[in-house]
C-alpha cells in the first residue's frame, strides 16, 4: 500500500514538471543602449516566446519614464507540425529625470521580465556647442509688469537641419491667473547663426495679461520631435530618427499692485494713449432739431480693448446727447496688442447760438515710467443754425418783401397780336416730330431683337456648375471634422476629395493645393505626410490642420476662372 501511495505522488510530481515549463512564457527585454542623455529617446523591446494571457502592465514603467510611441508584432512559425509564436512590443521611451535610472519589470499576467538599468547624462552629447541640432528659448518683454498689464512672451525654436517634425506645446501660466493670446495668425522665420553653425528660427509671439498681484510662473516649454540619430542595436546603420526632446528655461515675473491713488480713475496700464475727435479738424453744420453724430476714438498701446472705459463727455444743456453702443477692436502687431475703442455720440441742439462743448480728459498710466499721464482734446467751439419750417426760415430771419410797381394797361390789337404770337411758338413743328418718333421705334424693335438672340444661343447652367459652391464647401467640412479626429488616413483622403472639388479639370489636384497654400498650412501638411509614411513618427494632432482648413480661402485670381481652352473643342459632342 505504501509503495502505491509512492509511485501515484511521483507520477503527479514528474507530469507537473513537465507541463511547468510548456505552459511559462519566456519574456525578455531588451534596450537600444544603455546610457543615454537627457533628452533623448530610448528604444525598449520585449520579446515573448508565444502569446500572453494578459495585457502588459506599464504603471511601473511610467514612474521615471513617458511613453512617446509603442507598436506590437505577432509571427507565427509551423516546423514539422509544431506551431511556435512571437510577440514583440516597441516602445519609444523618454526618461523624466537624470541619474541612474531602472527599466522595472513587465508582467504579461504573471510572467514578468527582468529589469535592466540605463544610465541617463545630464548632458546629451547633441547639447555640446556647435553639436546642438534643436535649440528651444525663451524671452520676455520684463521681469516686472503692473497688474491687467502686458507682457509679451517670444518662444524661438533654432534648428541646424531642414524644419523636423515635431510639437511645441503653448505657455501655461502658474501663481496667478492670466489671459495668454497668440500673437498673430502663424509664426515669424529667419535665420541666425550661433557657434559657428546656422540656423532655422521659427518664432512665435503671445501677449500674456496677469489678472493680479502676486508671482507669475511661466512653466518650460517642450518640444518633441525627431532628428538624424545614432547607431543602436535595433538601428545598427541608424537609418531611422531619433525622438528627442528640448524644454526651456521656466520663467519668474513679478506682477506688481494696483497703485494706491488710483481712485475713481479708469485702469489703463499702457505704454502710449491717443484720444481723438472728427469735429476736432472741422466744423460741423448744426441745425436745431437736426441729430449730428460725433465720433471719438481711444487706442492704448499694450491693453485690450474690453478694457477700455466708454466716453461719455458732457455738454451744455441746450443739447440732448445719445451714445451708441461703443465698438472695440484689439489690433496685434509685433510689439504686442493695441486696444482701439470708437464711440459714436448723436448731439440734438434744441436752441440756436454758438456754443463751447467742454474739453474732455482721460487718464491713464504709463507702465514705462510709473506715474499717470492725461489724454487730452481741446474745447470745441460750435455754431446752431435756426430750425427751417417746410424749406422757408423762420420768419425773423426773413426780409420784407418790396410792393411790385402796377402795370401799365395793355391795348386790345397789342393783346391780340400776343396771343397769336404764342400760339405760333407752342405749335407743333410738322414733319419731324414724326419721323424722329418712327425712327425711335425702330431702333427699339432692334435693340430687342438682338437681347432675344443673344438669350437663345446662351447655354443654360447644368446641375454640376450650380454646386461647385456646395461640393466644395461639403469637401471642406468633411476635411476638418476628419482632422479633428486626428485620423490620418481619413484626413488625407478628404483633403485629396477637397481639392478636387476647386480645380476639377486639373491632374493633380492635391500637389495645387500643396503649394498654393501659405507656409503654416503646408507645414501642416508635411507633418501629417510624415507621420502617414515616416517610421517612428510621433501621434499626430489634427487640430492645428483643421484650423487652417477652415481659416484658408482660395486666392481671388483661382475663383472663377475658365482655366486654359480645350486641345480639341467639340471632341466629346
Amino acid at each position: 500500500m505504501v509503495s502505491r501511495y509512492c509511485i501515484i505522488v511521483m507520477t503527479l510530481i514528474v507530469c507537473g514538471l513537465w507541463s511547468g515549463p510548456a505552459s511559462a512564457l519566456n519574456v525578455e527585454a531588451l534596450v537600444g543602449q544603455n546610457r543615454i542623455g537627457m533628452g533623448e529617446s530610448l528604444q525598449l523591446q520585449l520579446q515573448l516566446d508565444g502569446s500572453p494571457d494578459a495585457e502588459p502592465d506599464f504603471s511601473s514603467l511610467e514612474e521615471n519614464w513617458d511613453i512617446l510611441n509603442r507598436s506590437q508584432s505577432s509571427q507565427m512559425q509551423i516546423n514539422n507540425g509544431n506551431i511556435s509564436r512571437s510577440t514583440v512590443y516597441s516602445l519609444t521611451l523618454m526618461p523624466r529625470t537624470e541619474g541612474a535610472l531602472s527599466i522595472p519589470a513587465i508582467c504579461f499576467g504573471k510572467d514578468c521580465s527582468l529589469p535592466i538599468s540605463v544610465e541617463v547624462l545630464p548632458n546629451s552629447s547633441l547639447d555640446e556647442p556647435g553639436k546642438q541640432p534643436v535649440i528651444l528659448e525663451t524671452e520676455v518683454s520684463s521681469h516686472q509688469v503692473v497688474a491687467l498689464g502686458q507682457l509679451v512672451l517670444k518662444v524661438r525654436l533654432s534648428v541646424k537641419y531642414r524644419l523636423p517634425v515635431g510639437q511645441l506645446s503653448d505657455p501655461q501660466t502658474e501663481g496667478v491667473d492670466a489671459l495668454v493670446n497668440k500673437l498673430g495668425p502663424g509664426v515669424q522665420k529667419h535665420e541666425r547663426r550661433k557657434d559657428g553653425q546656422l540656423y532655422q528660427v521659427i518664432e512665435r509671439t503671445y501677449v500674456i495679461f496677469p489678472q493680479e498681484s502676486g508671482q507669475l510662473v511661466i512653466p518650460p516649454l517642450q518640444y518633441d520631435g525627431i532628428v538624424p540619430g545614432k547607431p543602436t542595436r535595433f538601428d545598427p546603420f541608424a537609418r531611422q530618427g531619433m525622438q528627442i526632446r528640448r524644454t526651456s528655461e521656466p520663467v519668474q515675473v513679478e506682477v506688481l499692485p494696483l497703485p494706491e491713488d488710483l481712485g475713481q480713475r479708469p485702469w489703463i496700464p499702457a505704454t502710449a494713449v491717443s484720444l481723438q475727435d472728427d469735429w476736432q479738424n472741422r466744423s460741423p453744420k448744426l441745425v436745431v432739431g437736426e441729430p449730428a453724430t460725433r465720433t471719438l476714438r481711444l487706442s492704448a498701446e499694450g491693453v485690450l480693448s474690453a478694457q477700455l472705459p466708454e466716453l461719455k463727455p458732457s455738454a451744455p444743456e441746450e443739447f440732448k446727447l445719445y451714445f451708441d453702443q461703443p465698438l472695440r477692436e484689439d489690433r496685434r502687431h509685433s510689439q504686442g496688442t493695441t486696444g482701439v475703442l470708437e464711440q459714436q455720440i448723436s448731439l440734438v441742439p434744441t436752441k440756436a447760438g454758438r456754443y463751447r462743448l467742454p474739453a474732455i480728459d482721460l487718464d491713464w498710466w504709463d507702465v514705462k515710467s510709473g506715474e499717470w499721464r492725461t489724454a487730452h482734446l481741446d474745447a470745441k467751439e460750435v455754431n446752431v443754425a435756426p430750425a427751417v419750417v417746410s424749406g422757408v426760415p423762420e420768419p425773423d430771419s426773413l426780409e420784407q418783401p418790396v410792393p411790385s410797381e402796377t402795370p401799365p394797361p395793355v391795348s386790345e390789337d397789342q393783346r391780340s397780336h400776343d396771343l397769336a404770337k404764342e400760339q405760333t411758338e407752342t405749335s407743333p413743328s410738322g414733319f419731324w416730330p414724326w419721323l424722329s418718333l418712327v425712327l425711335a421705334i425702330g431702333w427699339t424693335m432692334t435693340l430687342v431683337l438682338l437681347v432675344i438672340k443673344r438669350k437663345r444661343h446662351e447655354k443654360p447652367k447644368t446641375e454640376k456648375d450650380r454646386d461647385v459652391s456646395i461640393d466644395e464647401k461639403n469637401a471642406r467640412r468633411v476635411a476638418i471634422n476628419a482632422a479633428r479626429q486626428s485620423d490620418p488616413q481619413a484626413t488625407r483622403q478628404a483633403l485629396v476629395l477637397w481639392s478636387q472639388s476647386m480645380w476639377p479639370e486639373r491632374p493633380g489636384s492635391y500637389e495645387k493645393l500643396l503649394n498654393t497654400v501659405d507656409d503654416d498650412f503646408r507645414n501642416e501638411l508635411e507633418v501629417l505626410d510624415l507621420c502617414i509614411y515616416g517610421e517612428n513618427s510621433p501621434p499626430w494632432d489634427g487640430r492645428q490642420l483643421a484650423g487652417c482648413i477652415a481659416e484658408w480661402n482660395l486666392p481671388e485670381s483661382q475663383k472663377g476662372g475658365k482655366g486654359l481652352p480645350e486641345l480639341y473643342p467639340g471632341r466629346d459632342q
